[in-house]
């Protein structure tokens, strides 16, 4: 059986993306980077062929800079593996080397700075997830331009490529209540990010629109882990509450930790109990119920940010801006309709 290119990427703890650019000989990748992949690639057994050195300008330097508050959400998922290879594919192809960084509250600002002015930083793709405001605040005045990727804060003018939260929550509520149901839940992260308080919005204004109110009783905090969520959610059910006929949830992770503590507890998705969830991550598909959930491109995503980003970089004049991706509503099995 031949080399398979997730498994070099694993070995290097680079995407299949970067490894894919490497053994094409594509430019935006470091040295240091090609380097190690084709060292790995060899070890392996995989047949690299001799490239001749690339001819590609490389236009400079782009900082990854993620994140991580509490590595709840942002976490070894699919959704931020094709978030960052959407990022680096539409840096290669611009001639940008990708150099990412890990940062935490921990992170000193000043040290941040340093780093980058040794390194010839030209811009920073801040992945702010899970920020919050004053997390977000010592950014606004570095020494590069800053984009902010996946979260939005109205109080700063800074650059932003976010996801239209409020539209796609709307949109699952919106298909619950056609779809006859009345009693709407919500499975909602007990860890704050600003993504979920907008979804949460959307779900807010459907109801509203419908003349309905939401029951307090049917919000219920779980964990935004697969685990996490399923442990919180057997907590809730050995109480026995009364439940809604249909839930939305903030993600797909949280809706699927809920759906395994719902059949352990006999309840019949979706004859029961219908459930939407959001970010459409490749598990909606093998999961049984299949799970209706909210559309997310998350390599576009990825490749939104990077051309943003390279804008303001090219631009002597400092402007903000805020360009939000659509999402869209992809029906499977996991609701009822109630006549």
């Amino acid at each position: 059986m031949g080399v398979k290119i997730s498994e070099i990427a694993q070995r290097a703890n680079v995407s299949t993306a970067t490894v894919s650019m490497v053994l094409n000989n594509k430019p935006g990748i470091s040295e240091a980077t090609r380097e190690k992949v084709i060292k790995i690639a060899k070890e392996l057994g995989y047949s690299v062929p001799p490239f001749k050195k690339a001819s590609h300008r490389n236009m400079g330097k782009i900082q990854l800079a993620i994140y991580r508050k509490h590595s709840k959400v942002v976490s070894d998922t699919p959704f931020f593996h094709a978030l960052i290879e959407g990022i680096e594919s539409k840096a290669g192809q611009y001639s940008y080397q990708l150099i990412i960084k890990y940062l935490s509250d921990d992170s000193d600002i000043d040290s941040i700075k340093k780093e980058i002015r040794d390194n010839s930083i030209d811009g920073m793709l801040l992945l702010g997830t899970e920020m919050e405001e004053k997390d977000f605040e010592k950014f606004v005045r570095m020494d590069v331009p800053v984009l902010l990727l996946d979260s939005c804060f109205m109080n700063i003018n800074a650059n932003y490529v976010v996801i239209d939260n409020v539209s796609g929550l709307y949109k699952a509520t919106k298909y619950l209540l056609e779809k006859g149901h009345r009693e709407i839940g919500y499975l909602k992260s007990s860890i704050p990010i600003q993504n979920f308080r907008e979804r949460y919005e959307g779900y807010l204004k459907a109801l509203a629109e419908a003349n309905l109110t939401p029951n307090v009783k049917h919000t219920i905090p779980l964990l935004p882990t697969m685990d996490g969520a399923y442990e919180d959610m057997v907590r809730v059910l050995s109480r026995k509450p009364h439940l809604p006929t249909a839930f939305v949830a903030d993600n797909d992770i949280i809706a699927f930790g809920a759906m395994k503590a719902l059949k352990e507890f006999n309840v019949k998705i979706p004859d029961e109990v219908s459930i939407v969830g959001f970010d459409d991550m490749p598990f909606c598909t093998i999961t049984e119920p299949k799970l209706t959930t909210i559309n997310v491109d998350k390599n576009a995503l990825g490749q939104l940010a990077v051309e943003n980003l390279i804008y303001i970089m090219e631009r002597e004049k400092r402007i903000f801006f805020k360009t939000t991706l659509g999402v869209t509503l992809v029906e499977r099995d996991s609701v009822k309709t109630i006549t």
